[in-house]
């Protein structure tokens, strides 16, 4: 081959390679926005947060200006800012390879309220090649408020991971809270009863042993246990807990007053499915609340950890891997359902794993519906309809049943179900429509992102 030719094949793959660039589609603009339009204080809290969100994460962090608008109140006597304002401006950075921002909104100790004061921040400026959004202003009230609706994205993924956090939202408050899915092993009951929950969103299981001595069990003791789910298995349901949300069909028993008869379990979940990365625990009363001891299978050293009953919560949550109680849930009242990886019905009613359950906070006060679209639009649904519907208090009134999923044989289309939509009754009686509105590509969404509309159909007395 001579030089000419080999200069014409070089011409030519340049010439084929930047045109194969040329169709590549650009990519949609990254939008800055507010995760909500309006926002109010928690009575019981000092703080709210306000996150700003970006719609993809860049490679290099991301200045945000943010102006505040106060009314009747004055910044540094009435209230402060983390990052702190100049001139009732703020600064924020979104972080390289990441899409999310917190500004932290504090009342001062003292203050006297009218209910009328409220802060109103406005997205002024964006960091290139970031751009304004659509939600640009949030009015954030110093009080309480009951929303009357609007739209919203749930931040449940973090990354690459598409089901990196569960999420949990609170339709009066127009808020939503993330927590990292892996951050709790065991969730205590802080009412009457005395029960313990496993961890839904981290394929937890457990399994009582014969033994009540937590030193006398040992990787022997593993023998001939299964603590991986079994869809085929009816007896797989022991291992895991009600995805109903009924507490007396946990895999822990009931923590019983009388010491001995609360028994050691064995405890797996995600990553640690084989024996020696089991923990072992036993739980028992200790006054109000719960002592825990636990200690990996193969392991003689035994911890003990002090679980303290917080009947502002509807449970309270211990991680065994860092040894401590950690926040998970937000307060009782303050939210209505969560979003996340969690156990579930495979439809033998045997448990298995699944993305994008949703659970109603049936611990806390909240009621659904499910409500087809053959009997009434999500447009049509008013007021006058609720005296017909029957309501449920069970976790998974909502479920996985608000999205198709791409099953091989299925005949539901990837994408969610335009033909129905649910029902909320909050603690406080207030009554709202939701309606799911994308979770995926196929219906223009993203995993780990579903958006929903929702709206005020009853306020609560």
């Amino acid at each position: 081959m001579n030089k000419v030719v080999k200069y014409l094949l070089v011409i030519a793959f340049l010439l084929s390679f930047n045109a194969c660039k040329d169709d590549e589609p650009p990519l949609p603009d990254n939008l800055a926005t507010f995760d909500s339009r309006e926002l109010g204080f928690d009575n019981t809290k000092t703080e709210a947060e306000v996150k700003i969100t970006m719609s993809r994460a860049e490679t290099a962090p991301v200045a945000i200006k943010v102006d505040l608008s106060p009314t009747r109140l004055t910044y540094g006597t009435d209230f402060t800012t983390e990052p702190s304002a100049t001139a009732n401006s703020i600064q924020v950075s979104i972080p390289a390879g990441q899409t999310f921002a917190t500004i932290k909104v504090i009342k001062k100790s003292g203050i006297t309220l009218n209910g009328d004061e409220n802060i109103v921040l406005k997205i002024s400026t964006t960091g290139v090649p970031v751009m304004a959004g659509a939600n640009t202003e949030l009015k954030l009230s110093f009080t309480a408020i009951t929303s009357n609706g609007g739209t919203a994205t749930l931040n449940g993924k973090a990354g690459d991971a598409t089901y990196a956090n569960a999420v949990y939202y609170d339709l009066s408050g127009n808020n939503q809270t993330g927590v990292d899915r892996k951050s709790w092993n065991l969730g205590f009951y802080t009412g009457a009863d005395f029960r313990v929950i496993l961890n839904p969103a981290y394929q937890s299981t457990a399994l009582a042993t014969t033994k009540t001595d937590i030193t006398a069990v040992t990787l022997a003791d593993s023998a001939g246990i299964a603590l991986n789910h079994n869809i085929e298995d009816p007896a797989s349901i022991s291992v895991a807990d009600d995805w109903t949300g009924d507490l007396s069909k946990t895999a822990i028993a009931a923590i019983s007053a009388t010491d001995a008869e609360n028994k050691v379990y064995v405890y797996s979940f995600e990553g640690n499915k084989s024996a020696d990365k089991w923990f072992k625990i036993r739980i028992t009363r200790s006054g109000t609340g719960y002592k825990v001891q636990y200690a990996r299978l193969g392991s003689s050293t035994i911890k003990t950890l002090e679980v303290a009953k917080n009947a502002d919560f509807n449970f309270v949550f211990a991680s065994l891997e860092t040894d401590k109680v950690v926040s998970v849930e937000p307060r009782a009242k303050s939210w209505d359902f969560s979003w996340s990886y969690s156990t579930y019905n495979s439809g033998l009613n045997t448990p298995y794993w699944v993305q994008d359950y949703v659970g109603i906070n049936k611990h806390g006060g909240v009621s659904g519906a499910q409500i087809l679209t053959s009997s009434v639009s999500y447009a049509d649904f008013k007021e006058a309809n609720i005296a017909a519907v029957t309501w449920s208090t069970a976790a998974d009134v909502i479920g996985t049943k608000w999205r198709g999923a791409a099953i091989p044989g299925s005949t539901t289309p990837a994408g969610v179900r335009a033909d129905r939509f649910y029902l909320i009754k909050d603690a406080a009686g207030n009554v709202y429509k939701l309606q799911f509105t994308s979770y995926t590509s196929t219906d223009g969404g993203e995993r780990g992102k579903p958006t929903f509309k929702y709206e005020l159909v009853k306020k609560g007395a």
